[in-house]
């Protein structure tokens, strides 16, 4: 199970590089940089996707799920939302090299 949650943490981080990519080469010279929020990034990726989740969500599931929590989540800037699960995983994760006993001299 670890190693199943390290490999999500590393897969989140590489999802934070490629964001990461995108705010930096696609910044506007005369705005200067400027983090973008989530929600852009999905609705440039796929738009109506974006809509259809949003309706599944608040029909079919729970409708106080979209609004407070995920339109939060889809506000914050780009990369802090793979960013964030990956370190966290990645810290859950670590593994700690087993200490060994030292023997005893005197027995």
């Amino acid at each position: 199970m670890r190693r199943v949650g390290c490999i999500l943490g590393w897969f989140f981080m590489l999802a934070a590089l490629a964001v990461a990519l995108w705010e930096i080469l696609g910044r506007d010279p005369d705005k200067g940089f400027q983090f973008r929020p989530a929600g852009e990034l999905w609705n440039r990726i796929d738009a109506n996707s974006l809509g259809l989740v949003q309706v599944v969500i608040e029909r079919y599931i729970w409708p106080p799920l979209w609004d407070p929590v995920l339109f939060s989540l889809l506000l914050l800037p780009a990369i802090v939302v793979p960013a964030v699960p990956g370190l966290v995983l990645l810290v859950l994760c670590h593994t700690r090299p087993k200490r060994r006993r030292r023997k005893s001299q005197f027995r």
